[in-house]
């Protein structure tokens, strides 16, 4: 493989992450399952209904967090938190709030709007009363921008610019081969474990792991992530899209749809452009 068709996948990382919508009172939902006290990276979300909870723990959690990240004002992990008025609009709760949003072609929450299934779940909470709950089933959360900077795996790519699908985990490749004249073209990154790995480290060895993107058309492109945790597309896609990390049944939406390919330019090791750090495995 060309030096330039592998800093190619390092480009697709960068580009589904680097954010570019503005801060929200609201949550960005995109899962579904059933699990109370979800224990989240460390944290627990708490005092909620089993299908509730879930949902924040398989899409709110990494950004609405008891640390807010990535731009989120505002913690959702308690029924407490769910049932404060909402910072824009006092008259509704942040709940509430956020089904208008979820349901909003002009201000989406997340930007693509929320799906069908993640609305019932609220609404019908809502319609119900919003009774608190006490489920206590552990379900996996989508994991947490806080934490060290660590390699995970404890290996790293040693090979130097030898052409390979492997080079570089975690460097911005579209970057570097522009430099050379030899991009960019398409879309490339590197999924890791935990938020804050150093470049170089090998990330989440794929088996099982996909990154799937959507483009302007609605056409889905099914990229596979190596052994290196790296991932990338041959072709230019269709922008403004949008990104999810899939492994098994559990799903990492990107929150806001994206023009530039370079991936781990904003999904660095501290984070830039207002990405909180790395592409996360689910």
């Amino acid at each position: 493989m060309s030096r330039s068709f592998l800093c190619l996948s390092v480009l697709l990382a960068s580009v589904a992450a680097c954010y570019t919508g503005g801060g929200v009172d609201s949550m960005a939902p995109s899962g579904s399952g059933g699990g109370g006290n979800v224990g989240t990276a460390g944290f627990d979300i708490t005092g909620l209904p089993c299908d509730v909870a879930a949902m924040l723990a398989a899409s709110c959690s990494s950004c609405h967090g008891p640390a807010p990240a990535g731009g989120a004002p505002n913690a959702m992990t308690t029924y407490e938190q769910l049932m404060a008025p909402s910072m824009s609009a006092p008259s509704l709760t942040v709940a509430q709030l956020s089904v208008q949003r979820m349901k909003d072609a002009n201000a989406p929450m997340p930007p693509g709007g929320g799906s069908a299934s993640d609305i019932a779940v609220l609404e019908a909470w809502l319609a119900a009363g919003a009774p608190a709950g006490t489920c206590t089933t552990p379900v996996a959360g989508n994991g947490s921008y806080g934490g060290p900077s660590v390699c995970t795996s404890g290996t790293f790519w040693t090979g130097g610019d030898e052409e390979s699908s492997s080079m570089h985990p975690g460097a911005a490749c579209v970057s570097c081969h522009s430099q050379r004249g030899e991009g960019p073209r398409g879309i490339a990154g590197t999924v890791f474990p935990t938020a804050h790995e150093p470049d170089d480290c090998n990330g989440t060895p794929g088996t099982g792991i996909t990154v799937v993107i959507t483009d302007a058309t609605g056409k889905e492109f099914s990229l596979r992530v190596n052994g290196a945790g790296n991932f990338y597309s041959k072709g230019r896609i269709a922008s403004p899209y949008t990104a999810r990390v899939v492994s098994g049944s559990k799903t990492r939406v990107m929150k806001t749809p994206q023009t530039s390919g370079d991936c781990n330019s904003c999904h660095s090791e501290g984070g830039t452009s207002g990405a909180p750090g790395r592409i996360i495995a689910p």
